[in-house]
């Protein structure tokens, strides 16, 4: 047979040959590979019994797939990864492809770009891609096989695996080096300036002053020292007795309920004086310097 099957060289002990399908080409196309190939050893299989077949791993130099027309069998990722584990170290993977162009879509056609992406996720590297040259006749016939009529080309593909073993382990160190010298450590002293501020020095004698407990006496609502509308803090009853003097008697406070006074046992879960010891009414209360100090 005349026709060559590859662009790219099949020469190995092992090679593996994938075939699709029915095709009546098969085994002319195997005597051309056992004539003009050094191999040694050359296994077919039908790509559909590759997981039945239970191959041992990286059996194979060279696997070969999808290489008569019309190319139609699209290699899955589930395929591919069950190709790569086949493949020796270093070994290669050839196959051939109908590709349809980006912006035209073709049902069971993948992009160039899509392959490749498969390829990846699939573990191959260092994928080459050589266009494959065909007769008018003979891309008419691949349309014909497909049943399509869109725009194709035909690629060949020569992917690499990896120079290790699939699932391969390896031993990292994380011993840190240690220096020649100690002169060779880094330092913070080295990069800190000597002439630091100090933090005293920014404070002037007002900021020390400790301020009048009056002046911070300020409304909840309007954070200012100015009662709101409605308030109920008691800050508008002092700012009123603060503006009267000391002529005009503090007004009695009044509850609700009227026993505030009386101390917790006879309080509202809302009354403000939980806590508070029990006063008389009216009496305003004051804390003594022992509760004003943080326990020790």
């Amino acid at each position: 047979m005349k026709q060559s099957y590859y662009n790219s060289d099949v020469s190995g002990s092992n090679v593996l040959l994938v075939w699709a399908g029915y095709n009546a080409k098969l085994e002319e196309m195997i005597g051309h590979f056992k004539e003009n190939c050094k191999i040694q050893n050359l296994q077919v299989e039908q790509i559909d019994r590759l997981h039945l077949a239970n191959f041992a791993d990286s059996s194979y130099d060279v696997v070969l797939s999808n290489v008569l027309e019309p190319y139609s069998h699209v290699h899955s990722v589930v395929t591919l990864g069950e190709l790569l584990r086949l493949v020796k170290p270093s070994g290669k993977f050839i196959f051939r492809a109908v590709v349809r162009n980006q912006e035209q879509p073709v049902q069971g056609l993948s992009t160039e770009a899509e392959i490749l992406s498969a390829l990846k996720l699939s573990g191959w590297v260092d994928t080459q891609v050589i266009p494959v040259e065909l007769s008018a006749s003979d891309l008419e016939g691949v349309k014909t096989g497909l049943n399509t009529s869109a725009e194709i080309k035909v690629i060949e593909l020569v992917s690499r695996k990896p120079n290790y073993e699939v699932g391969a382990s390896s031993l990292l160190s994380f011993k840190k080096a240690v220096p020649t010298s100690v002169a060779a450590v880094w330092k913070l002293d080295d990069t800190v300036e000597d002439d630091l501020i100090d933090d005293d020095q920014l404070l002037e004698e007002e900021d020390l002053k400790k301020p009048d407990p009056a002046s911070l006496r300020v409304c909840g609502t309007t954070g200012k020292r100015k009662a709101c509308k409605n308030c109920s803090c008691g800050l508008a009853e002092e700012l009123a007795s603060e503006g009267a003097g000391d002529s005009a008697p503090p007004e009695p406070k009044t509850s609700s309920c009227g026993n505030c006074y009386l101390g917790d046992a006879f309080r509202c879960s809302t009354c403000p004086y939980l806590g508070m010891p029990a006063f008389k009414p009216g009496e305003k209360i004051q804390l003594t310097d022992n509760q004003m100090k943080a326990d020790a």
